[in-house]
C-alpha cells in the first residue's frame, strides 16, 4: 500500500485535506482499494505525505 500511495501522491502540494488527497489519487488512476484507505483517513489537513502514509488505516497483517 505504501508504495502505491507514494507513487500516486508524491506530487501533491502539502499541506492538504483528505478531500484533496482523494481527488488527486482518483485523477491519478487509483484503484478502489487505495481510494477506500484514503477515504478512511480522519478529515483534517495533512502536513506531508509521510503523515498520510502513517495514518492510513491498515487491515491486520497489511503492510
Amino acid at each position: 500500500m505504501d508504495e502505491r500511495l507514494w507513487t500516486l501522491l508524491s506530487d501533491v502540494d502539502f499541506p492538504c485535506s483528505r478531500a484533496e488527497l482523494l481527488r488527486h489519487a482518483a485523477a491519478g488512476g487509483a484503484d478502489d482499494d487505495v481510494l477506500g484507505h484514503l477515504a478512511a483517513l480522519p478529515e483534517r489537513r495533512y502536513p506531508g505525505l509521510a503523515d498520510v502514509i502513517r495514518e492510513v488505516p491498515r487491515a491486520p497483517g497489511e503492510k
